[in-house]
């Protein structure tokens, strides 16, 4: 089971986007025999015709659903998965010599640790009027639950997700709330965030159309302080 969910994890945009070509196709379909149906003059031609719609929409319903969980898995089930059962990645060896050496007490040189990259935020997403958050915005302090304000109202949307993530090296994005109903200058979600450590924090906002495209997102920076 875990493995189908890393999988799924893995893959999902590739999903996304063969989930998105069935469901253009059926709907497709779908269109196509309904105007045939309308047009149709004889009994057995629109009981053909209402047979060919029924399956497209079964069709193209299960595509759209097999979409949401898609989502439902990599945005919840695979955060979820214990990193003890992810498979450990291999490093790459460089062949070049470029470590840096520190002196140990025996003032032999020993290489040192390659940092981990600092995450950078960058606000530039905030400015598509069609995926921003209004609250929180960058520089603000929260503490307790916190209503998540903006539009989330691209062409051909899909669903939205808000994540947060701690500026610290080596961290990683995770899910606070999720939505698929478009949303414009209202309430996105809330986020508690009493259930995470004080400190400095990036949040975003990311929305993502019917075929798995996604403007960039609208990423703030924030501080966490504990709630009075």
């Amino acid at each position: 089971m875990e493995e189908a969910i890393l999988f799924v994890e893995a893959n999902q945009v590739w999903i996304y986007v063969l989930l998105g070509i069935a469901a253009a196709a059926y709907l497709r379909q779908l269109v196509r025999a309904g105007r045939q149906h309308r047009e149709s003059i004889f009994g057995l031609e629109r009981e053909r015709t209402k047979s060919r719609m029924r399956a497209s929409a079964l069709l193209l319903g299960s595509a759209l659903l097999l979409m949401l969980g898609t989502f439902l898995v990599a945005t919840f089930a695979a955060p979820a998965v214990p990193a003890s059962t992810r498979p450990t990645a291999m490093p790459t060896l460089s062949v070049l010599p470029t470590a840096t050496l520190a002196p140990d007490a025996s003032g032999e040189a020993l290489p040192t640790a390659t940092p981990l990259p600092a995450v950078v935020v960058d606000p530039a997403g905030c400015q598509n009027p069609a995926a921003t958050l209004r609250v929180p915005a960058n520089g603000d302090t929260l503490s307790g639950v916190i209503e998540v304000e903006g539009t989330a109202n691209i062409e051909n949307f899909a669903f939205y997700k808000l994540e947060y993530i701690s500026l610290v090296p080596g961290a990683v994005w995770r899910a606070v709330w999720a939505g698929t109903t478009p949303v414009s200058d209202e309430v996105l979600g809330t986020w508690d965030t009493t259930l995470v450590i004080p400190g400095d924090y990036a949040f975003r906002l990311v929305v993502t159309d019917t075929v798995g495209n996604a403007p960039l997102p609208c990423t703030v920076q924030v501080r966490v302080q504990a709630a009075p």
